[in-house]
């Protein structure tokens, strides 16, 4: 089968399952995701999973979601023993080799400890894993363990633990390495488990998030039709498999466009110019507009990690300088923004409910979607205007249009 004729039947199967949801929206609200109105980072996920895994939690289960999630780690029966007396501590101290520090999860049962590093986005710290590991081994535990919950499902660096000792651990299971993809398969047995229906929607809320955030997938149903449809013919697949290997150009193509579409954008506005147009798969490639010809500090867009991951925006300044007096403070009050580096002085990711770029931070099918009609430079130049207006209402835009690159 042609790849062509396999993308009508794919458009045909998407298009129905739309009309599907758009009949059924007012009651189902397909498209909503409760957990974008709460605090998804690193520490708001932290205290999700803790909530869970605690036995006295006010989901009212009991010790139900902490056994599946020993049971899904493949921890022994032993885990098990005093699980209702657990204990659940979040960012608990620990110290280890003279150095104190905090792990994001602790779970005691017993004499046993489970510690939960939780990386969603976060880089390793020096160390990290390393001191974890050598804390609970000074504690006379019967038995301990760490578990490291990356959003990538890659385990530690080797600058959190050497790959040396990280071997030896997961050999003898006091370390575990998952995923966040691979959490939906505990969080479906909790959904089986709860007898509460308002702790079930918060449940299915959390496999929402995490199947569109770290899986790339909004509608399961969807792409379970997809996937049922190419497997039974091996036509369908040899031409699934094509259209497979076209992704990466398919993607520098919409990215290609996206530039061109930005540049045709600034070209209109007087004095703006592209100063940097590499967004692409690579980590820290950008697109980046400036607000004169020559200007040494832009606004724009750029990837916190390879293969499109971490979008965010900001202030970039292209040699590193401190920006001029006034001008940080003003802008990470229009943004929102709280962190700041050497060359991007304020700096925000994309998020759903964000005021500029309301979409999520690791590209998915609405990133791309938004890419080719033209909508994410539509709101990259938006986002331009409304900074070149709130420094010309400052009396800032002459001292930012004016600050050009040094030279090395």
């Amino acid at each position: 089968m042609p790849p062509s004729v396999l993308l009508a039947e794919i458009a045909e199967i998407v298009m129905a399952r739309q009309k599907t949801k758009l009949a059924g929206a007012e009651t189902t609200a397909p498209d909503f995701f409760p957990l974008e109105f709460l605090d998804t980072r690193e520490r708001g996920l932290s205290r999700i999973i803790a909530w869970l895994l605690d036995p006295h939690g006010s989901h009212a289960q009991g010790s139900r979601f902490l056994s599946a999630f020993t049971r899904w780690l493949d921890l022994d029966d032993a885990w098990r023993t005093d699980v209702d007396a657990a204990k659940v501590m979040i960012e608990a101290p620990t110290s280890a080799s003279g150095r104190s520090g905090y792990v994001d999860i602790l779970v005691r049962v017993g004499n046993r400890t489970l510690a939960i590093e939780n990386k969603p986005k976060a880089i390793d710290q020096e160390g990290q894993v390393r001191r974890y590991l050598s804390d609970l081994a000074t504690r006379r535990l019967d038995e301990y363990c760490v578990l490291y919950l990356s959003g990538t499902g890659e385990g530690p660096s080797a600058r959190s633990i050497k790959t040396s000792a990280l071997d030896v651990a997961v050999a003898d299971g006091s370390l575990k390495i998952r995923g966040y993809d691979a959490l939906t398969a505990w969080l479906e047995s909790c959904l089986e488990l709860c007898r509460a229906p308002s702790v079930g929607f918060m449940l299915d809320a959390i496999l929402k998030h995490i199947r569109k955030e770290f899986g790339g997938v909004s509608d399961v149903k969807e792409a379970i039709a997809l996937a049922s449809d190419i497997c039974g013919s091996q036509n369908k697949l040899e031409a699934a498999l094509a259209l497979f290997e076209a992704e990466a150009t398919v993607h520098e193509q919409l990215m290609a466009l996206l530039t061109e579409k930005v540049g045709a954008a600034v070209r209109s506005k007087r004095g703006w110019r592209v100063l940097r147009d590499d967004l692409g798969r690579t980590k820290y490639s950008s697109l980046v507009i400036g607000l004169s010809p020559h200007a040494s500090i832009g606004f724009g867009i750029q990837f916190d990690k390879n293969d499109h991951g971490g979008l965010f925006y900001g202030v970039r300044s292209l040699d590193n300088r401190s920006l001029p007096r006034n001008v940080k403070p003003v802008l990470k009050e229009l943004m929102g923004a709280k962190a700041g580096t050497a060359g991007w002085p304020v700096w925000k990711y994309f998020g759903p409910n964000d005021r500029f770029f309301p979409m999520a931070r690791d590209v998915d099918r609405d990133f791309w979607l938004a890419t080719q009609s033209g909508k994410l430079a539509s709101l990259l130049i938006a986002y331009a205007e409304e900074v070149e207006r709130v420094l010309g209402e400052r009396k800032l835009l002459t001292t930012v249009r004016t600050r050009k690159l040094t030279k090395d």
